[in-house]
């Protein structure tokens, strides 16, 4: 009797769900795959880990890095409920580092679902990597195109070719133009010859031209003593107000001039 009512129980619990194993629905409704499932070494391949299942439940993967295996990134994709299935999704992108078959083993997931959680072992993933194809290595250099006899110059071409040779020629005379104007040019801005007789002149009537005499100290063409230019200076800058003191100065100035500069 006793028998009979904990196999009563059993089923009974089992009918409605109560009752759990770790190999639940095929490893609890979770898919793992490698997409594609081969690939040449620094193509990006995906690990899919998908959920599936009627009730409730999240996971959390875990893989193990691999040797072979160069990390991308990672997507997750959370938890959502569509057509009476609860769905999840989480992708590792890896870059194979060299040819062969590379083997992912040891991963797993945490599932969590309404009655706590479990840790699934996932089945070792597999990805053949092939190596690439065969180069050619020869120093042969390619041979170039065969030029095609029968090609013609276009029209606007030639019309393109003769432009740019007219606006040559028209720069060129312009050059040509300008060089000939330019010393007429410069022969008739030159500024008036100094007159130093004049200043001379000047200066024994009593008056200083103050203008002639800045410019024979700057003008090249004279070449005056230390002595003489300490006295023009003297004369121009020379702050007084006594009338024949200024006078006597001129007439001094104007015979040093005359004698330097022989006039």
């Amino acid at each position: 009797m006793m028998e009979f009512v904990r196999i009563a129980i059993i089923v009974f619990c089992g009918a409605t769900g109560w009752l759990t194993t770790q190999a639940t629905d095929l490893s609890a409704g979770i898919t793992a795959r490698f997409h594609p499932e081969h690939a040449h070494p620094g193509e990006a391949v995906e690990l899919r880990v998908e959920m599936n299942r009627t009730r409730w439940g999240q996971f959390e993967l875990h893989v193990p890095s691999h040797s072979e295996l160069h990390s991308i990134a990672i997507e997750r994709v959370p938890v959502e409920f569509s057509k009476g299935q609860y769905r999840q999704r989480e992708s590792l992108l890896f870059q194979p580092v060299a040819s062969g078959t590379t083997v992912i083993e040891d991963a797993s997931v945490s599932l969590t679902t309404a009655e706590g959680t479990q840790q699934i072992e996932l089945p070792a993933l597999q990805l053949e990597v092939a190596p690439f194809g065969e180069t050619d290595l020869q120093n042969t250099p390619e041979p170039l195109p065969a030029e095609q006899p029968d090609a013609k110059q276009s029209p606007r071409f030639a019309a393109t070719v003769a432009a740019v040779l007219s606006l040559l020629a028209l720069l060129i005379l312009g050059g040509l133009l300008i060089g000939k104007r330019a010393p007429e040019e410069t022969v008739q801005t030159d500024a008036p010859r100094l007159q130093t007789d004049g200043i001379i002149r000047d200066l024994k009537s009593g008056t200083i031209p103050r203008d002639d005499l800045e410019r024979l100290l700057h003008d090249p063409q004279h070449q005056l003593s230390h002595e003489t230019r300490s006295t023009i200076e003297r004369t121009l800058y020379a702050h007084t107000a006594q009338v024949p003191e200024h006078a006597r100065d001129a007439a001094a100035l104007a015979s040093t001039l005359q004698t330097e500069l022989q006039v």
